[in-house]
């Protein structure tokens, strides 16, 4: 295997998950100067609120001012994100090869929508035959944001360092990001989806477009930073533990 062509891959059901559950780490890595970049496994086509392509304008908009190197969205159905489906494994297995990620994360956290609970599943099986030789998906149909589409094979297969995904309210974190300095720039991103968040007039009434529901993203970052010692945090976990050769520079919460 070649080298890793991005340093860290989120993978999202919709446009506006990966800001909702991972929006100011994205931004954070982005300053560190590493390759983010995020896939959007469906078009948003069932969404309360705003057609496909409203929601992926506003997805482009959020892109640049998390400052991440690419974005693609993908085909998958739309509340039906399954595991199961060996088109979704297929497309999902081909991006991750095009991208070659160190690390694959999906976002938001895994509660309440069923596309949120089958994503973490989906993207595992993924992950395990995206470096299987015989298996060999063709390439997905989609969209790219800049048209930025990636070059590669995706029958060429690629193991990725890590695979996590963003934890929970309540449960154990396996690490937290300190992120009290790109909150202000999760904030800004979010913002760019007013057809999700504003409860304009004519907008039907949504969990997420209730005010309380960014104040509830703000308090768990609140409570992520007051466990880590810092203004505020996101959490990921995992079921891996990483193989160090020495003590890491970074403290431990």
């Amino acid at each position: 295997m070649t080298s890793a062509g991005v340093d860290l891959l989120c993978l999202a059901p919709h446009t506006d998950d990966a800001e909702i559950g991972l929006g100011a780490t994205l931004r954070l890595l982005a300053d560190r100067g590493r390759r983010v970049w995020v896939v959007d496994l469906t078009r948003g086509e069932l969404g309360s609120n705003g057609t496909p392509d409203e929601r992926w304008a506003e997805a482009a908009r959020a892109s640049a001012l998390l400052g991440l190197a690419g974005r693609l969205q993908l085909e998958l159905p739309d509340g039906f994100i399954s595991p199961d489906d060996p088109v979704q494994v297929a497309a999902t297995v081909a991006v991750i090869r095009l991208l070659r990620p160190r690390w694959l994360v999906t976002a938001p956290a895994p509660v309440r929508h069923p596309d949120h609970l089958a994503t973490p599943r989906l993207v595992a099986r993924a992950a395990f035959l995206s470096h299987l030789a015989a298996y060999r998906p063709g390439r997905p149909a989609g969209r790219a944001w800049r048209d930025a589409w990636p070059d590669g094979d995706p029958a060429r297969p690629w193991r990725c360092e890590a695979v996590l995904e963003v934890c929970p309210p309540g449960q154990p974190p396996g690490l937290l990001f300190d992120v009290s300095a790109t909150w202000e720039a999760k904030l800004a991103a979010l913002a760019c989806y007013g057809s999700q968040f504003d409860a304009a007039t004519g907008r039907r009434p949504t969990l997420i477009n209730d005010r309380a529901f960014l104040d509830e993203v703000d308090r768990w970052a609140l409570r992520w930073g007051f466990l880590a010692g810092v203004t505020r945090a996101e959490a990921l976990r995992t079921t891996a533990a990483p193989v160090l050769d020495d003590l890491p520079r970074e403290r431990w919460a």
